[in-house]
């Protein structure tokens, strides 16, 4: 964004409206300029700057709702039960059926409301209908100024968006359960005219987020709220029960469910998950935000050769994350004796007892997540020649790039689980120099040539660098002479185009840097006791990764072809083949033999995969003397991948293991 690298987060979160414009480069010459961060493509994004002139206010605002297409469709507690017995005596005929005819006739009655029926000792729960509403809304905002003069142009926007859940809300709840996603964006962006020659740009932004929702039985996503309904049978407990005369005066809501063994015994063992009660029992908040400030700098040096010029970039950002939950542990029952003359029931008390996470509580309990930050600076220097000589234009660019990353959390980067790695916690650097040189003839005939020189600090001094080289050619045809006439009218532009190169990559695996080892001295899981009564005790060595010297780039051989045309001035298509070979993919070995004494898992540069595919793409633009306009868009995409070398241990007629090409079945280490 704004040739700085960023997140797939951060381009979800980017306002549509602040967007200027926005490609995908997919082939080994588009993205050589970008280096090993541009392996697996690159989405570019430009935001939108200051035009000169008086100021324009713009705002827009929406509302939108918003439910599934489509939803599971669930049998009615009825049929449910008659399935269960079904499927029960279709296993073993001689066993018990788990619904018998009065539990499903009393269940029947309840359902109708039969008079003298019991809907909470007979209860049929519709948990989905409980939990969720058919709809979410969603509300955008945004509001922008732009203009400047011939010195100084400004671009400011902000906006607000408000993403609502469709969880309902409860009157038995003290808070607002439904989830609610709040997002802030601030952006200003200033280029200024410090001389005829330097212009100056100064890029702000801020996105910050609040998120409010429930906590599950796990105590992660709201969206596993979903997954417990659908899996929580309609019949054996209700949501809650309505109190007994010995819970008259009870403050705290009386969930239901069934404890381990005959129901009706106080044992403290909770059998199932209660999806309402994970609703209600408490709320998660988190906050998240990203402050970035970018410097840039463009120098023309017409003065010193025509179509010279420099850009000078610094970037960086703060990241950081917090959260916090407030929850309670409910209250279970069940149903201990129920008198069908009076209709009355009494309860039993579930988990009284303070036993694992069933501990009962009327009062919120607090906690927190670790918190996270990160902290990211970028460095880019570019020189460009761009000279036109009669027939004759030259191109060329040279970019060096320079990031560093620090996290907080060391293995919030690579989503391992153990923060106190020493290595893990040094800062995460990576370096580029990059060249792209263009010649075109009578704006016809185009070649490209471009290369990437990657550095790593993940690999040894043998691979520490990367040279990966591209070349591109293409030829637009309906620039040709004897393109004039009247196929110019229908197809008014025709290109044709192909690249083949290499592409790099270093973010493979979880282990930092390859080349060296990790061993913990005092690690907790492995010691030894000795002394009286064992008292005496000393941790031991773990050893978390072998050096591995031979580790290097994952490399992509790509190869593309690709027909551009406008057919009447307004259709424009793209049609694109291509193939990559994509080879030393590190992979784990497998099965590698106890009796070796290793500790820690072995990687190595063995897999290849070979892909293929087309890309089409359609654009519609058209303007209209009325002042409006209409634009659309298709995309198509087939691909296929396969797997052409994979090491993985195959069984012989012999019993015995041996490693195998699953293409070729012979071969070993």
């Amino acid at each position: 964004m704004d040739n700085v690298e960023l997140t797939a987060n951060d381009l979800a979160r980017l306002q549509v409206d602040d967007i200027a414009s926005f490609s995908i480069l997919k082939d080994a010459s588009a993205t050589a300029l970008y280096g090993a961060r541009g392996a697996n493509g690159v989405i570019l994004v430009s935001t939108k700057e200051g035009k000169e002139g008086k100021a324009k206010i713009n705002f827009r605002s929406e509302y939108s709702s918003s439910q599934s297409t489509q939803t599971l469709q669930l049998v009615d507690p009825i049929r449910y039960m008659d399935l269960f017995n079904e499927a029960t005596l279709t296993r073993d005929p001689s066993s018990a059926i788990p619904f018998t005819p009065t539990k499903i006739q009393n269940t029947i009655d309840a359902m109708n409301n039969v008079p003298g029926s019991n809907s909470y000792v007979y209860p049929a729960v519709d948990w989905l209908d409980l939990l969720f509403k058919k709809r979410a809304t969603t509300q955008r905002n945004n509001l922008s100024i732009n203009g400047g003069g011939k010195v100084a142009k400004y671009y400011v926007a902000g906006s607000y968006n408000i993403d609502n859940g469709v969880l309902k809300t409860d009157i038995r709840n003290n808070n607002d359960n439904n989830v609610k996603f709040q997002n802030y964006q601030l952006r200003s962006n200033v280029n200024i005219n410090l001389t005829n020659t330097t212009e100056m740009i100064v890029r702000l932004s801020g996105n910050f987020s609040e998120y409010n929702g429930p906590i599950t039985t796990d105590g992660s996503f709201a969206s596993d709220l979903y997954n417990v309904a659908v899996h929580t049978s309609p019949v054996l407990f209700p949501a809650y029960y309505e109190p007994d005369a010995a819970n008259a005066n009870t403050q705290h809501i009386l969930f239901g469910n069934v404890g381990i063994g005959d129901a009706g015994i106080s044992n403290n063992s909770i059998q199932y998950n209660n999806p309402y009660a994970a609703l209600l029992r408490g709320h998660k908040n988190s906050s998240e935000s990203r402050i970035s400030a970018q410097f840039e700098v463009n120098q023309n040096f017409d003065f010193i050769t025509k179509g010279l010029k420099f850009r000078g970039i610094f970037n960086t950002n703060r990241y950081s994350y917090f959260a916090s939950q407030n929850a309670y542990s409910p209250f279970y029952y069940n149903i201990a004796t129920y008198d069908k003359t009076t209709n009355d029931y009494s309860l039993v008390w579930l988990n009284p007892q303070p036993v694992g996470n069933n501990v009962a509580t009327e009062y919120l309990q607090y906690s927190r997540e670790e918190p996270k930050t990160n902290t990211f600076v970028y460095l880019q220097g570019a020189l460009e020649y761009n000279r036109e000589l009669g027939n004759h234009t030259l191109s060329s660019t040279v970019i060096a790039t320079r990031q560093q990353t620090v996290y907080s959390d060391a293995d919030h980067f690579l989503g391992a689980s153990n923060n106190s790695d020493l290595q893990k916690s040094l800062p995460y650097r990576n370096f580029g120099l990059a060249g792209r040189l263009t010649y075109s003839f009578s704006r016809k005939y185009f070649i490209e040539g471009n290369f990437g020189y990657n550095g790593t600090e993940r690999f040894s001094a043998n691979h520490r660098y990367g040279f990966f080289p591209t070349i591109g050619a293409s030829w637009v045809v309906s620039n040709e002479k004897f393109w004039d006439g009247g196929i110019s009218d229908v197809l008014t532009r025709l290109k044709l185009r192909a690249s083949h190169g290499l592409v790099g990559n270093d973010a493979i695996g979880s282990q930092r840097f390859y080349y060296l080892s990790d061993v913990v001295l005092n690690d907790g899981n492995n010691y030894s006791q000795f002394g009286t009564n064992n008292q005496y005790e000393r941790k031991g060595v773990v050893i978390r990764n072998y050096e591995n010297l031979d580790v290097t780039w994952e490399t992509s051989r790509q190869t593309n072809f690709a027909a551009e045309f406008t057919l009447f001035k307004n259709f424009n298509f793209i049609a694109e083949y291509y193939k990559n070979h994509r080879y030393n993919i590190l992979q784990a070995r497998a099965s590698v033999p106890t009796t070796m004494g290793l500790e820690s898992q072995i990687s190595a540069n063995l897999g290849e995969v070979e892909s293929q595919g087309i890309d089409l793409s359609l654009d519609y633009k058209q303007s209209f003397n009325s002042g409006l306009w209409l634009q659309s868009r298709a995309n198509f995409t087939y691909s296929t991948n396969k797997y052409t070398k994979k090491k993985n241990p195959i069984i012989t007629n012999h019993g015995d293991t041996r490693w195998a090409n699953p293409l070729i079945a012979t071969g070993a280490i």
